[in-house]
């Protein structure tokens, strides 16, 4: 039989170790509940080449608890650009701080599938000499130059024969066509002939030339919808000969994708650059899809158009000096 003094030694400690394993499970819980924790958040998956997206970074935590270090985005990043970023909003419960969140506006000017990198937040214990790193979440952005109409789903139409039919008196019809046209043309440049040549319109007057005619779209009436269309179509087509005549190329059919990755190449900033997509963008909508923007946005449109330009003759001037 056990001594009694023993028994009760026995007794205690196995007290203490059920209240240690207590406490134990006791603080786990409380700090699984007190962690802090991110979420991370983008507004679009899929964007056209200088559209702009938001991404959207919210923190969760006890003020009691943690200090917070929040992050900081450099302007530039992998295949993304930082045009603007919100100030840091606290969200309060209860009178109490419990989290805070910034949004930030980016755009891309490289065409393909990437992933915005993580970002590190550091929260500092206030009860002990402790620091925790969580890390946003690394969301994918596709980048395009136009949307994907590949998986779009179309009527099935029903099968139409073929009539076949002689086709000898078209070829007739057509070769007499081709001499006439021939004929013509011989005769237009032997009329022609000796006439001075009038050259194209140099580098120097284009600055000049594109002015005269943004002055020239503030006369269209932008109540009427048939002066909008003229207005943001002129828009487009008076930046695209001024690049045309400044560098000597034509610029008349490139896209809307193809003007911004060349003015990105003239290192254009990249907020400015944002604005001329913005522009081009309202130009192909009120051109392809019977948009018609209001006065504001048309004047944003206008200025955002001659800004580019300037900026561009400003820079070519700074170049040659």
């Amino acid at each position: 039989m056990m001594p009694a003094g023993t028994a009760h030694l026995m007794m205690d400690k196995m007290k203490q170790k059920i209240i240690l394993v207590l406490l134990f499970c006791m603080s786990s819980f409380l700090l699984t509940h007190a962690q802090p924790s991110l979420q991370t958040t983008i507004d679009k998956n899929a964007i056209l080449i200088g559209s702009q997206f938001k991404l959207k970074v919210q923190a969760s935590f006890q003020q009691e608890a943690f200090f917070v270090r929040w992050l900081t985005l450099p302007d530039s990043l992998q295949h993304f650009e930082v045009i603007d970023k919100t100030t840091i909003d606290s969200i309060y419960t209860n009178d109490k701080l419990t989290g805070l969140a910034q949004t930030f506006t980016l755009t891309s000017f490289d065409s393909g599938k990437w992933l915005l990198p993580s970002f590190n937040i550091k929260f500092n214990s206030t009860k002990a000499a402790a620091t925790l790193d969580l890390f946003t979440d690394s969301l994918p952005v596709t980048v395009a130059f136009q949307k994907d109409t590949s998986t779009i789903l179309r009527d099935i139409k029903a099968i139409r024969e073929v009539e076949v039919t002689d086709k000898f008196w078209y070829w007739i019809a057509g070769s007499i066509a081709l001499l006439l046209l021939l004929l013509a043309v011989w005769l237009y440049f032997r009329k022609k002939k000796g006439k001075p040549f009038s050259p194209a319109r140099s580098a120097a007057s284009a600055y000049r030339n594109a002015m005269n005619e943004l002055e020239k779209l503030k006369q269209l009436n932008l109540s009427a919808p048939a002066d909008i269309k003229t207005y943001h179509s002129r828009l487009a087509e008076i930046l695209k000969q001024y690049l045309s005549d400044k560098k000597g190329i034509g610029y008349g059919s490139k896209t809307t994708g193809d003007l911004l990755i060349l003015l990105k190449e003239n290192n254009i900033d990249q907020e400015q650059l944002s604005k001329t997509a913005t522009a081009l963008r309202c130009s192909d909508a009120v051109k392809f899809a019977k948009y018609l923007p209001g006065q504001m946005e048309s004047d944003q449109s206008f200025q955002s158009i001659k800004q580019i330009i300037e900026i561009t003759e400003q820079s070519n001037t700074n170049n040659k000096q």
